[in-house]
């Protein structure tokens, strides 16, 4: 297949971050493409058919999701009438929520092409529900519960291998889990018994980031989730994240956001 030629899609408009849809009936036979940076979940009721992505082939058997990344090379043959619905997720959705358990829940699920579902009427309804919600809190929490449901259909010993088990996997749940972060990236190598290098490493090859750009980020959604949903002061949220001082925070804070954390803080009250 001559790449060059590959099609580039983009079905979101421009100030649109998440988007549910019925699957379009004129779509149901399609040509290899790729998606302009977001994530495709694809859930069928009914339909029968095959979906070919990067090569893979596999079986349509409904209830299902097909997951497509955004550089994956896809197609499908379906046979109308095709009963279900699109979800778009644009990459800066996921970079501007607060909750850091979404990103876990997008490696997860990312390991699979195709999930096939056991029912089918739970995810139906969040999708209708997320359809159409504009709440951007309500988009993220529907949003969360669809993939977290999603997972719960796939085997457990290929989730738990392919995600639980690894480096990256177990990093991101300390993170999660621990109570107080540490601004370190050798504390935590330290704690999964592996070097720094390694480490980063292992999250260069699932997430393409640097374990010390995967703390950041780690540290930045928990500095706006503190600051959104507390009263806390600057200092007492820097104190909490591990900073000493409220200067070397602040500077911290705008070197990934572009923002001191007093601008956001006023932008939220």
């Amino acid at each position: 297949m001559d790449r060059k030629k590959i099609e580039m899609k983009d079905k979101l408009e421009p100030q649109r971050l998440i988007k549910v849809a019925a699957f379009d009936l004129s779509k149901n036979i399609t040509k290899p493409h790729k998606h302009n940076g977001y994530l495709e979940l694809v859930f069928l009721s009914s339909t029968s058919g095959k979906h070919f992505i990067d090569g893979r082939e596999a079986i349509i058997i409904t209830p299902c999701l097909l997951v497509i990344r955004k550089d994956n090379v896809h197609h499908w043959e379906l046979a109308n009438p095709v009963n279900g619905f699109v979800l778009l997720v644009k990459n800066l959705f996921v970079s501007r929520s607060l909750d850091f358990e979404i990103n876990r829940l997008i490696e997860g699920i990312s390991q699979f092409d195709t999930i096939y579902l056991k029912e089918s009427s739970t995810i139906e309804s969040l999708l209708k529900m997320l359809a159409v919600e504009e709440n951007k809190v309500c988009q993220e929490g529907l949003f969360k519960v669809i993939l977290a449901k999603a997972l719960e259909h796939t085997e457990s010993a290929k989730l738990t291998k392919a995600v639980q088990q690894n480096l990256y996997g177990q990093f991101c749940g300390l993170l999660n889990n621990d109570v107080r972060v540490v601004n370190h990236v050798a504390y935590y190598a330290s704690k999964l018994n592996t070097s720094p290098q390694n480490l980063s490493a292992a999250c260069k090859k699932h997430a393409n980031l640097t374990a010390s750009e995967v703390l950041a980020a780690y540290i930045i959604k928990e500095t706006k989730r503190l600051l959104f949903y507390t009263t806390k002061s600057i200092s007492e949220v820097a104190f909490e994240l591990g900073f000493s001082d409220k200067s070397n925070f602040s500077k911290y804070f705008k070197r990934y956001t572009g923002t001191t954390p007093k601008a956001f803080k006023k932008l939220q009250s």
